[in-house]
Parts: C-alpha cells; structure tokens; sequence
C-alpha cells in the first residue's frame, strides 16, 4: 500500500498550486505527512476526499458536480486497495490538464500504468 500513498502523492505534487483553494497551502505540509505514513486504507481514502474538496471548482471537468457525492461516498466506503485506487485514478480522469503541471503529461503513462497494478 506504500505504493499507493506515493501515487496520490504524485498526482497531488503535479496539480498548479492555482488548481487548489487557498486554505489548502496551509493544510499541505500536514497532509503529505498523513499520506506518507498511513497504513489505513479508509484513511487514505479520507485523505483523497480531503484533497479533492480543495481543488479550485474549474480545476475538475464539468460532469464531476453530478459524480462528486458518490464519488465521496464510494471513497469513504472503501476497504480494498482496488477500490482506493480505482476512485484516484477517477479523480485524476476527471482533472482538467490545465490544473497540472506541465511535464504531467510526460510522466501521466507511468503514473497510469502504476494504477492499473492495483486494478486487476
């Protein structure tokens, strides 16, 4: 699940700091902290709501307002990896481009194909 933490990682270090609300640079510090040493998968799962509810409103394509609600609620359901990493991966999917990093698109093949070691 190590692996995992550092994918959610990944994708949140590759998201413009324009592309989140302003409150989250205060939480960030103390946020990548609980997501490098969690060894909870509910939490994790919390930790990706919390990330998703401070992205900017424009930072995520328009049909995620009518996906968002169960979307949180599969998420804070979640008890395997498959379902952690296939509701990040949704997330990551549903992110405009412009709200990443430039060379995210360079380094998004891999970080996908990590994903997909978690879906079968």
């Amino acid at each position: 699940m190590v692996e995992l933490n550092q994918l959610l990682l990944e994708f949140e270090r590759n998201l413009k700091s324009e592309g989140v609300k302003k409150e989250w640079k205060e939480r960030r510090e103390s946020w990548v902290s609980d997501v490098a040493a969690s060894v909870n998968l509910r939490y994790l799962a919390e930790l990706l709501v919390e990330l998703e509810s401070n992205l900017q409103g424009e930072s995520v394509d328009i049909q995620w307002k009518g996906r968002r609600e169960s979307w949180i609620e599969e998420c804070l359901g979640a008890s395997i990896v498959q379902e952690v990493s296939s509701l990040l991966r949704e997330l990551e999917t549903n992110t405009n481009s412009e709200a990443m990093a430039d060379e995210w698109q360079q380094n998004r093949e891999k970080w996908v194909q990590q994903m997909h070691e978690y879906q079968e």
